[in-house]
């Protein structure tokens, strides 16, 4: 098992400070990786969507800095939301800026007064999302690109970089969310899934169907990395959440996922304070992890 963090890039913890102690903080604990999440206008008074929330690509750019090789992600990054070729480009230049090292969470978002605010509309944005994420490919894996679709047209155009030397010309996609839309983008279109908020039988069910999937389009499946958020959407059974209790007891569900076939776990953690989450990331790898 590989273990993530999607750290809370608002409020309090958005300061230059705070990121670059959450940044070293979990390179310097053991984690894999450390990913930011997106929303760029929220509604006033909106109770679980902060209203300061730093930019997820101005964090990425800051992390690629800060940090030295733990993977640095989106989880996840709403596609309609920007323009595909300028997300292109910052992605791949964030990949050479950080050796290779920038994973893309994608997904095609759900709040509908932030789509309405940046101008593009709610009901398309399942198709923008798969025509966008082309697009990516497109502009990554072709030396003089040219692109033909609904939303984006271009003709014999030169985008450089496109990506980290090692990565031979592409960048890895994973595609989130739980739904059958998003198993079919990730099968079709992604090189992983990324859910979010699945007890392990529940998770056991999603991941034959997104096998499935990836079945149906000869793919083969790529890494699956399970976004785990405390008093999350979705409760197991009517008692303990997934990875709450003692060390035993949380280090009991890893083996669970691990068993149902998960490869990568990402926490977001609850803290009042910067101190606070430092600790619980420290005490995380001390004492849940070597009981796996």
């Amino acid at each position: 098992m590989r273990y993530g963090v999607a750290i809370p890039q608002a409020n309090q913890f958005a300061t230059p400070e705070a990121l670059r102690a959450m940044a070293r903080t979990v390179e310097d604990a053991g984690f894999d990786s450390i990913w930011v999440s997106d929303h760029i206008i929220v509604p006033e008074g909106s109770s679980y969507i902060p209203e300061l929330m730093t930019e997820p690509l101005a964090v990425l750019s800051y992390l690629a800095a800060e940090t030295r090789h733990v993977t640095i992600g989106t989880s996840v990054l709403i596609v309609p939301y920007r323009d595909p070729v300028f997300v292109a480009k910052f992605l791949s230049s964030v990949d050479v800026l950080s050796s290779g090292r920038l994973v893309v969470g994608v997904g095609a978002g759900w709040l509908e007064p932030e789509f309405e605010a940046l101008g593009v509309p709610f009901e398309e944005r399942g198709r923008r999302t798969d025509e966008y994420l082309h697009v990516f490919r497109n502009l990554w894996e072709t030396e003089t690109s040219s692109f033909e679709g609904e939303f984006k047209r271009y003709s014999n155009m030169r985008m450089f970089p496109k990506a980290a030397a090692s990565r031979r010309g592409t960048i890895p996609i994973w595609v989130g969310g739980n739904g059958p839309a998003s198993l079919r983008r990730a099968a079709e279109l992604g090189d992983g899934w990324h859910p979010i908020n699945l007890a392990p039988a529940e998770f056991a069910t999603h991941l034959a169907r997104y096998r499935a999937q990836c079945q149906r389009f000869e793919r083969q499946p790529g890494p699956v990395c399970l976004r785990h958020m405390p008093g999350g959407r979705t409760r197991p059974d009517g008692g303990r959440w997934p990875l709450s209790g003692t060390p035993d007891e949380q280090a009991a569900d890893i083996r669970a996922y691990a068993e149902a076939g998960l490869d990568q776990l990402m926490l977001s953690l609850n803290a009042r304070t910067l101190e606070e989450y430092l600790v619980m990331l420290r005490r995380f790898m001390r004492e849940v992890v070597p009981r796996v």
